[in-house]
């Protein structure tokens, strides 16, 4: 038989969560920006040789490293909020499909973040250049702001009726992600050059990065405070230890 406390629980209310994330991606801006500085001027003293080997695994502009790690579990973490919520929804006998729904789109945000899967969003138009620019990377903006403007349609009603703070907080989110996303991306498809070094590309890329990281901290908060305005919280519980006691049938032990 076993005895013991009930859990601990600590709630963690919205607004640390934000500050902690924001503490986060200020640091990874911070990282970033003195990977880039050292990478164009190779003046950092004893600290150039490093930075050049391991410096990428700063580097807001690459895959497969630091900020891209942070970036996936960051819409992760919506998307499984947002599940949460379609299931306090559906416990209220409320549609949870529009939810549901957004859960799923952050979801394929996260792996798509993690494996780059918007570059198949350029199938059969691999060769198409943007007029006025180098590169046929950058060709995705096109299908990837038909999405966006499709999924807008779709939920405009839907974000139309939230509750006036909810709803202030996802437009900004998606107006924040989306400047990074596609305008500033597009933007930066008109400024790089072959070599995707030159300072004014690296200005305008890494405010892409910082607004997309800041998009989704954004949804992040606007649905942890909604879940918190309908009644639920963000808890951490602690299991305490459990001491066996002996029974009766078996007696002290030796």
């Amino acid at each position: 038989m076993y005895s013991g406390k009930s859990h601990d629980t600590f709630v963690i209310p919205a607004p640390s969560i934000l500050r902690v994330l924001f503490i986060v991606i200020l640091f990874l801006v911070g990282a970033h920006s003195v990977v880039q500085f050292c990478w164009v001027t190779q003046a950092c003293g004893s600290a150039t040789s490093p930075i050049n080997h391991y410096g990428y695994l700063f580097d807001l502009n690459k895959e497969a490293n630091i900020p891209t790690w942070y970036s996936v579990v960051q819409l992760f973490a919506v998307a499984m909020f947002l599940a949460l919520t379609a299931k306090l929804e559906r416990a209220r006998r409320s549609s949870a499909i529009a939810w549901w729904g957004l859960a799923a789109i952050f979801v394929y945000m996260s792996l798509d973040e993690a494996t780059d899967m918007h570059g198949f969003w350029r199938a059969g138009m691999e060769s198409f250049v943007i007029p006025g620019t180098n590169n046929a990377h950058f060709a995705w903006v096109i299908p990837g702001s038909l999405v966006v403007l499709f999924v807008a349609a779709i939920y405009l009603r839907w974000v139309v009726a939230l509750p006036k703070r909810t709803r202030f907080l996802f437009i900004l989110a998606g107006l924040v992600f989306v400047t990074g996303a596609l305008v500033l991306e597009t933007v930066g498809a008109f400024v790089a050059d072959d070599s995707f070094r030159n300072t004014t590309y690296l200005i305008v890329s890494t405010a892409e990065e910082v607004l997309e990281m800041l998009g989704i901290l954004i949804m992040l908060y606007a649905v942890l405070s909604h879940l918190e305005q309908e009644g639920g919280a963000f808890v951490v519980g602690l299991q305490p230890h459990l001491q066996q006691t002996p029974t009766a049938a078996q007696g002290p032990q030796d």
